[in-house]
């Protein structure tokens, strides 16, 4: 059951960390906290990723539902609850994805993937260096905010350009999974 579950699990991790990321740029990322409209594009690409990632997407629809229902409640809750600083909500945030994809992957075992294990994997690794940034980002806002490091180059240069460098980073693994799902057509 474990290993079973494993395939799922990575699928939907891929395509969280993709979605979560480069493809959340800063417009999407305005309508999801002003609107349930911004909100649901936001989860309609989560699950747009998750789709792109199963061999046979048609057969899993109830899979997808529940992961953008998980998706939104997740996301509606962050957004109406802010928390300051920002980092330990963006922190929560990830953790109630990642448990709710660990749930999702053992409710639904032994899903196929598109891309082989060998690929997605590095993928996987691959788009956590957007993710870190993206903390890191957070994190050198919420010490401006704070006061705290406020003269520091670092964090200035931090609180200016890793949300940028974040998101084109992942561009490459979302270029990826893109070409080798019309390949695999």
């Amino acid at each position: 059951m474990v290993l079973d579950s494993m395939s799922t699990f990575f699928i939907l991790l891929l395509a969280h960390l993709l979605a979560d990321f480069p493809l959340q740029t800063n417009r999407i990322f305005r309508l999801k906290v002003t609107s349930n409209a911004g909100l649901a594009l936001h989860v309609l690409i989560h699950v747009a990723m998750a789709a792109l990632l199963l061999r046979q997407p048609a057969q899993q629809l109830d899979l997808l539902l529940a992961l953008g229902v998980a998706h939104f409640v997740t996301d509606w809750v962050k957004v109406r609850f802010p928390s300051e600083p920002q980092w330990p909500g963006f922190v929560l945030d990830q953790l109630a994805h990642l448990t709710a994809i660990v749930g999702l992957a053992w409710w639904r075992p032994g899903i196929t993937a598109v891309l082989p294990l060998w690929l997605m994997l590095p993928l996987i690794m691959f788009v956590l260096l957007p993710a870190g940034l993206m903390l890191l980002w957070v994190w050198a806002n919420d010490a401006q905010q704070q006061n705290r490091f406020q003269n520091s180059p670092s964090v200035i240069w931090a609180s200016r350009r890793l949300l940028t460098i974040s998101q084109r980073t992942g561009w490459v693994a979302v270029v990826v999974v893109i070409a080798c799902r019309i390949i695999l057509l």
